[in-house]
């Protein structure tokens, strides 16, 4: 299965958090921007943590996006932390070597 990159024709920020400072304020790694596909959608799934919650869009990307990144859509502020999105859930999808072809991203 090849990657559905062409497909990604819009931009997101991505950053990455880092931990805390002593205040307690989140401390992000530097912002960076990637190719993506968004599309919201009104759907409940299962987050990492295995509870049920609702999704309002879904983000395909070839980025390497954690449940740590902070990501803002097209549109947004970045480097807003409050404005920022946290993925609910994210799939992989690999091709037959193995090898992650992108990225299926639930907020």
């Amino acid at each position: 299965m090849s990657s559905p990159a062409h497909l990604f024709r819009q931009t997101i920020t991505v950053a990455e958090l880092t931990g805390r400072d002593a205040y307690g304020k989140p401390v992000m790694g530097p912002a960076a921007t990637a190719r993506a596909r968004i599309q919201p959608l009104q759907k409940l799934i299962r987050d990492a943590k295995g509870q049920e919650v609702q999704a309002t869009h879904v983000l395909y990307t070839d980025a390497a996006l954690t449940l740590n990144s902070r990501v803002w859509f097209p549109g947004e502020p970045a480097g807003d932390f409050n404005r920022a999105r946290r993925p609910l859930s994210i799939g992989f999808y690999v091709d037959g070597a193995g090898l992650t072809q992108y990225r299926k991203v639930w907020f």
